[in-house]
């Protein structure tokens, strides 16, 4: 069955010889067919990764996500070139469309991740699904639809790999990152399939190879796996396991930090079609998220700092779809969510700092302690009617309520999809709704003394995408989007974004009293795909966001105006290899303000003390870093065994080693009473080679 054709079932009676296996060649025609209503993309902003969506989409399958250039074999950074994407190379997360990591919606087989990143204390470098465990990935930027609440700027959804039943497969992967181990199989006459995927990393010797601390001993892994069950044909139950685990052991002659965080989620899905006409999908699920920080500096460091932080985050849930297609020309699609959230906040941290009062050094104590268990439950509803009324039209019209309890938010969120075909070649889809994102049980400041709840934070999204066949290998599409934020509430950010382990504590942490903000910006992409093995895409993006304080427009810290990406993948027919480059330049991310002041001190022996002072806020975007630009290649070869094979790839990050700055550090000098600072920029990640090799059987 594939969609787009009428199923079609074939009896194939024929007798196998020994050498045959393998060998003979399995045919079966499919009559083309309409594609339901249901499964027609209507969303602007939708890319697809191994998608089995209908309408066109930026799609790479499995194969070219494992041989694109990427760090750290990771998920999100096999991604994170795809048309208004931004990130750091040291993250893995990605800010789409300017919106914070946070306000983007990630779910896996239809659960909600949170948080789904490996080493937090870094801004979380790595995601903790193994992307060998990837099935499908679709990326909606802007207008998504109805069924997504609880979230402003995007949404992206990650479907597991179907295992194979025929027999039990396994794989065997080891790299300078990681080791993992794969297996999967089939029980019950192939009714039954199960799938289990581990991983554990080492990027200690990584950074090693980086010229990163020898201090630094960060420790991962991470669990999944899946059983599912058939039952007839219009029944299938699949149970889930995620699990992800953290250690960061830090230390030096100014200081220690240790941190623990774990990730569980067991969740049950149901999907179900009790007619040609009806199909629904029940979600059961339990999350669990600990975090824990504990950490000081000596008294030798300026401005001594010690914190203890434990956090918890509970939630139980039930969701429930359903669409209801009686005839090619309408569509309902319908559900609602329930989930019952407890979080726990254990935090105490003090922080000293030196300053000049009156020509004497004076040290200031902050203090700050939060012992909370808020408590909570959160509804979500949909009805979205899709109608098909003309051949060349398609719109949905969605409506969307939401209540979060805990911040006291009562929510109504209307959307409008449409699609117009403008003949064989070119679709036009329009997007206008409203979003809305309540601040989650779990993400109260309290490190930074806050200890209420602010109200959910609401946007419109505006977007028009034009799509055009060239050819049968060429697809050019171009996007108009706006994002209008009419209510936000204050945030605490650091300027530098230096990836602190006490980023509460550093003197670039300062408050964004920010009340609306505007995102807006024009995306052209175009992209071919040859029959010989070469495949390349292009994308330009222009694009400015902001936040709105006192009237002022200051931009995010991840406001890049201009940005470009390439990307080139050539198989050798018949050979095995495949060779991959990456290219993408930037804009300058906006600076942070810094100033220094010089005061004199009435001690003897000491005649002038220079402090460095971040802000204001509203200084913000006064100056931008250079631009960046970056290339990386990525080699895999494939050889073929009797039950399995072998691969192996090389990846070289950077592999001009470009100097890229993601902030600016500054040393200074006062002679005779002149004071002269440097500007020095703290680079991003330099030339970076890593290898590996799978042994599949």
């Amino acid at each position: 069955m594939r969609l787009g054709y009428s199923p079609s079932q074939v009896q194939y009676t024929r007798s196998f010889g020994a050498g045959d296996i393998g060998n003979a060649p399995f045919i079966v025609t499919l009559v083309a067919a309409p594609v339901p209503l249901e499964a027609v993309v209507v969303s602007p902003g939708h890319f697809g990764i191994t998608s089995s969506t209908a309408g066109p989409t930026q799609s790479l399958d499995a194969e070219q996500i494992r041989s694109r250039p990427q760090l750290g074999e990771d998920l999100f950074r096999a991604i994170n070139r795809l048309p208004g994407l931004s990130s750091s190379d040291f993250v893995a997360g990605f800010h789409v469309r300017g919106a914070d990591v946070g306000q983007f919606y990630v779910s896996f087989d239809g659960l909600q991740l949170h948080e789904p990143f490996h080493l937090k204390d870094f801004d979380g470098a790595l995601s903790i699904i193994d992307v060998q465990a990837v099935g499908g990935i679709d990326l909606t930027t802007s207008g998504f639809t109805s069924e997504y609440g609880g979230r402003l700027g995007s949404v992206l959804t990650i479907r597991s790999a179907e295992p194979a039943t025929d027999r039990t497969h396994t794989t065997l992967g080891l790299s300078v990152t990681n080791v993992r181990l794969q297996s999967e199989g089939g029980f019950a006459g192939g009714r039954g399939s199960w799938l289990v995927s581990a991983r554990r990393g080492y990027l200690d010797l990584a950074l090693k190879l980086g010229g990163g601390a020898d201090s630094l001993s960060p420790a991962y892994s991470d669990l999944f796996a899946k059983a599912t069950f058939s039952v007839g044909m219009r029944n299938r139950v699949a149970v889930h396991l995620l699990r992800a685990d953290d250690a960061l052991r830090y230390s030096e002659d100014l200081g220690t930090l240790r941190s623990e965080y774990t990730s569980t989620y067991g969740w049950i899905t149901w999907d179900t079609d009790p007619s040609h006409a009806l199909s629904g999908r029940t979600v059961v699920s339990l999350s669990r998220l600990t975090w824990s920080r504990a950490g000081k500096t000596t008294p030798q460091f300026p401005g001594p700092t010690e914190l203890h932080d434990r956090r918890d985050f509970l939630a139980p849930g039930i969701r429930q779809d359903w669409t209801f297609a009686p005839n090619p020309r309408i569509a309902l699609r319908w559900g609602a969510e329930v989930q019952l959230s407890r979080a726990s906040y254990d935090y105490y941290g003090v922080h000293s700092t030196d300053t000049v009062i009156n020509n004497h050094f004076v040290r200031e104590r902050r203090e700050v302690r939060a012992d909370l268990s808020p408590s909570g439950t959160q509804f979500g509803a949909y009805l979205a009617p899709r109608l098909h009324p003309q051949r060349w039209l398609t719109a949905e019209l969605g409506l969307r309520f939401d209540h979060v309890s805990h911040s006291r938010d009562a929510l109504w969120s209307p959307r409008l999809n449409v699609l117009v075909a403008l003949g064989a070649n070119t679709a036009l889809r329009l997007a206008d709704g409203r979003y809305d994102q309540s601040q989650p049980i779990y993400a109260l400041q309290v490190q930074d003394g806050t200890s209420q709840f602010n109200r959910a934070d609401k946007s419109e999204h505006r977007v028009i995408a034009l799509d055009r066949q060239l050819g049968r290998s060429t697809n050019a599409r171009v996007e108009v989007y706006q994002r209008i934020t009419s209510h936000e509430a204050p945030r605490y950010i650091n300027l530098r974004t230096s990836g602190s382990v006490f980023p509460e504590f550093a003197r670039d942490r300062l408050l964004v009293p920010a009340t609306s903000g505007r995102a807006q910006g024009v995306e052209a992409t175009l992209r071919q795909v040859f029959t010989k093995g070469l495949d390349w895409s292009a994308t330009y993006s222009q694009a400015r966001t902001v936040d709105v304080v006192s009237g002022q427009e200051l931009p995010r810290i991840f406001d890049q105006q201009h940005t470009g990406y390439v990307d080139a993948s050539y198989r050798a027919p018949g050979s095995g290899w495949r060779f991959s480059a990456a290219w993408q330049i930037h804009s300058g991310w906006p600076e942070a303000p810094v100033t220094f002041t010089v005061d004199t001190l009435g001690r003897p022996g000491v005649g002038t003390y220079i402090q460095a002072h971040y802000g204001p806020i509203s200084a913000l975007g006064s100056r931008r870093l250079p631009w960046y630009h970056r290339s990386d290649v990525r080699v895999t070869h494939d050889i073929a065994t009797a039950r399995g094979g072998v691969s192996f790839f090389l990846d070289v990050f950077n592999v001009f080693d470009s100097v890229n700055p993601r902030y600016v550090t500054f040393s200074y000098s006062l002679e005779n009473g002149i004071l002269s600072v440097r500007r020095n920029p703290a680079e991003q990640i330099g030339r970076m080679p890593s290898l590996g090799i799978t042994w599949a059987f």
